[in-house]
């Protein structure tokens, strides 16, 4: 198989949508009851792709997260934004807050993932080191075509700062999320700029450096200028945007991996954003009215159920989507609003109660 026709081939019909607007009514067929969920093996003679990216350029820091001499690479992403909190918002979360939400996750979760740069991100790390808490960081740099240069080279000049001031509690830094998969709505033009953010960052702190991005960039051809450039790849891959049921979610979110690894053999793979939400709207005209799976907390258990044994087991590093529901996602137009998937991933709710996934 070619490399433009391997990249082709797993584009196909497996895009990740623009959060739109709209919203509709229920519609959703009905899927399987809560049953465990099992990936399909791969059919014999399955060619496999031709690689992207070799080995780079760089000498490659290990990205092996360890609390107390134990592997803590299955972890988390956290926003801690409650109600009537947004990022940049004139209320922040306060500090007890985060302290309350790190001490629930400290006791299943030992590595989160951050977005970005900002008093919000400092106060998390400020309290994991005052506190004393088992929690590593993967701390974000906020990367945007509708930021300024001077916002985005903030964002990176602050991860820097924060990545050397708790060298011990930040394991990696990623520069962007969702930056060069076609549909983002923050989507960079070129490369270049964030290929330099990268090298300053790898040149000013200890610390492996990556991308977070869909997997329908790094299945592309051009991802190899961002690949060579990277201790790690961070991928994003969800079975529920790719339009596929509870039933297909475990084969799909595993080949993906498999897949991207595969286009990139010489990398660790992190699944930095993975899930399924308990909420969506369905029916109207949006993209995420017509899709066919079904959000609920079975549906949920179902995944994580499946999904967790299976990143123990292959020693997948991880930062499952997400901790805890965040309202502030999505916008709060159309009919039914509230009811959007993007609120709606937390294994956790608004209220900070587990869900039925995390309540066995």
């Amino acid at each position: 198989m070619t490399l433009a026709a391997a990249a082709t081939t797993l584009a196909a019909g497996c895009v990740k949508p623009m959060k739109t607007n709209e919203s509709g009514v229920e519609t959703t067929p009905a899927e399987t009851p809560a049953a465990e969920v099992t990936p399909s093996p791969e059919p014999e003679g399955t060619p496999a792709p031709t690689p992207i990216s070799g080995r780079p350029s760089i000498e490659v820091r290990p990205f092996e997260p360890m609390v107390d001499g134990k592997w803590a690479g299955n972890g988390i992403s956290y926003g801690p934004y409650r109600e009537d909190e947004t990022p940049g918002g004139e209320k922040r979360p306060p500090k007890e807050n985060i302290r309350e939400d790190l001490e629930i996750l400290s006791k299943r979760w030992h590595l989160i993932r951050t977005y970005g740069w900002g008093k919000t991100s400092e106060d998390i790390l400020e309290v994991i080191r005052d506190h004393d808490l088992p929690v590593l960081v993967m701390q974000g740099a906020w990367i945007s075509k509708h930021q300024t240069q001077e916002q985005n080279d903030e964002q990176v000049n602050g991860v820097i700062e924060l990545a050397n001031r708790f060298p011990d509690i930040v394991v990696a830094v990623n520069i962007g999320n969702e930056i060069f998969v076609d549909w983002s709505a923050h989507k960079v033009d070129e490369a270049q700029p964030v290929i330099d953010y990268i090298r300053k960052t790898r040149a000013a702190i200890k610390q492996p450096v990556t991308v977070n991005d869909d997997y329908n960039f790094w299945n592309k051809p051009h991802s190899k200028a961002i690949a060579d450039e990277v201790d790690f790849i961070g991928l994003h891959a969800y079975a529920f945007w790719n339009n596929k049921t509870i039933d297909e979610a475990a084969a799909w979110t595993e080949k993906t991996y498999r897949d991207i690894q595969a286009l990139h053999p010489e990398h660790v793979i992190a699944y930095c954003e993975t899930g399924w939400p308990t909420s969506r709207i369905t029916g109207g005209d949006s993209y995420e009215g017509g899709l066919i799976g079904k959000a609920n907390e079975d549906n949920q258990q179902r995944f994580f159920d499946w999904y967790d044994p299976w990143v123990e087991k292959n020693r997948v590093i991880s930062l499952y989507f997400e901790a805890f529901d965040e309202p502030w996602k999505g916008g709060w137009d159309g009919e039914n609003p509230a009811a959007k998937a993007e609120k709606h991933w937390g294994l956790y709710g608004l209220d900070r109660k587990p869900k039925a996934v995390l309540q066995k």
